[in-house]
């Protein structure tokens, strides 16, 4: 689709196998297939695409939209009696025993609507039901392949949501590998090819993305950043904290003390980051009543967009997951402290990682050392850069999380980030705090 290029730069390379992985992977959900019937004809509200164009044929396609809902209900009622409807995720290690009964009516469907478009006068209708067909194909597509599972190196699974008013089911299949089709449909189409991001390096190497994404550059270049960290950045790693991997209890008990304690510190103006969104709601129902007088904004119950406008709007916390370690932007006074209570390692168990961790030991190679380790300092690394925006930001970065300090491999997050002053006592944040407010206050001070 694109225009004649001589040449292409991927921004934000870090996330290119993942962006990979959902172009290539294929996905069916009930709410997606409901929405497109919807969309074509909603027999309750008795509109739709089929119901403004009102050709001749369109009772008889109406009729067929039906009769495809009615199929996809059975469908899923039946995924539902077989798996259940509470939040879970299942890896699929051979086909489901799933009857197929959408097939033949979206067959009937997608015939019906090519013929239909054959007969419309307007470009804007026609390109309408274009549209439909090639969705109605691509339902019955990803339904065959998700249920036969007859793509070789790829994960299936099912993941089922009922946080809704119905419950929702989402059938995913993707490749394990993107390496050889991002080479095949993407590096080898030119030889101008370019991957930046402030992120690339893990442990001060490359190894890890060109591993990932089968990118062979002709050279790399790791580049110092604008920023002075030494003079701007302060990193507090405590060493008298329990490990996530000790008793729960005296393990949230300590880290929502410790987190009070941070953002007391700061005058609020922090981002809290977590892994999970359980321990961001255990931690959120303790630290509320202990925080009166600062907001406390948790994610999920607001959009992000309106959780940053407020934030920056007065002293304020935010308690974010995944989507927060990223491309949130917060320059200036309003952010001065990150606190990430537990280093971002995959949950293992997940479909996609487990397959990736299995791939890698078929192959001989270590999945802690050479994927685990790595993914986790580039996800650091994108955390720890939310910090310092420009050049006249100061702040905090504190990472909760002991084995940091107390495991072998806790060198290579430390080293991976911009060189700054590392201390672990409370007291020297403190004592930060103090020094930022006389820099950006002199007259107060």
């Amino acid at each position: 689709v694109l225009p004649p290029f001589h040449a292409v730069i991927f921004d934000e390379a870090q996330n290119l196998e993942e962006a990979a992985t959902s172009f290539f992977g294929v996905e069916l959900s009930n709410t997606g297939i409901f929405y497109f019937l919807d969309r074509l004809y909603n027999s309750r509200t008795h509109k739709g695409t089929l119901a403004r164009i009102k050709g001749h044929s369109c009772d008889l396609i109406m009729e067929q939209v039906l009769c495809v809902r009615e199929a996809a209900e059975l469908f899923f009622q039946n995924l539902f009696d077989e798996y259940g409807q509470r939040d879970r995720t299942i890896r699929f290690y051979k086909p489901p025993e799933l009857e197929n009964n959408i097939h033949h009516p979206l067959q009937k469907l997608l015939e019906l609507l090519k013929a239909f478009e054959g007969r419309l006068a307007s470009d804007e209708e026609r390109l309408e039901i274009s549209a439909a067909v090639t969705r109605c194909r691509e339902f019955d597509n990803s339904l065959s392949i998700l249920l036969l599972q007859n793509l070789e190196e790829h994960v299936y699974w099912l993941e089922v949501t009922s946080r809704r008013k119905f419950p929702r089911a989402v059938l995913r299949g993707v490749p394990i590998n993107l390496s050889e089709p991002l080479r095949k449909f993407v590096f080898d189409k030119t030889d101008r090819v370019t991957l930046t991001s402030a992120t690339l390096a893990a442990n001060k190497k490359f190894d890890f993305v060109k591993e990932r994404t089968g990118f062979d550059p002709g050279e790399t270049m790791a580049l110092e950043g604008p920023f002075d960290f030494s003079s701007q950045a302060l990193l507090y790693v405590p060493h008298d904290l329990p490990g996530p991997d000790e008793e729960t209890d005296k393990y949230i008990s300590a880290m929502a003390r410790r987190v009070r304690e941070l953002i007391h510190a700061s005058d609020g103006k922090a981002f809290v980051l977590f892994t999970s969104y359980e321990m961001l709601n255990r931690l959120y129902k303790i630290l509320k009543p202990l925080l009166p007088e600062y907001p406390l904004l948790k994610q999920g119950d607001m959009s992000p967009t309106r959780m940053i406008q407020e934030f920056k709007e007065a002293p304020s916390v935010i308690f974010g997951t995944s989507s927060f370690w990223q491309g949130v932007d917060v320059p200036g006074e309003a952010l001065s402290n990150v606190i990430i209570t537990k280093l971002p390692f995959d949950v293992p168990s997940e479909p996609l990682i487990e397959a990736r961790i299995e791939d890698l030991r078929k192959r001989s190679i270590n999945p802690f050392r050479h994927f685990q380790i790595p993914r986790a300092i580039i996800q650091l690394r994108q955390g720890f850069g939310r910090l310092i925006r420009k050049r006249t930001d100061r702040g905090i970065v504190a990472i909760l999380d002991t084995r940091v300090v107390k495991r072998s491999y806790g060198k290579f997050f430390i080293d991976s980030l911009p060189k700054c002053p590392v201390v672990k006592d409370l007291k020297d944040v403190k004592k930060f705090f103090a020094e930022t407010k006389k820099i950006t206050n002199p007259i107060q001070s």
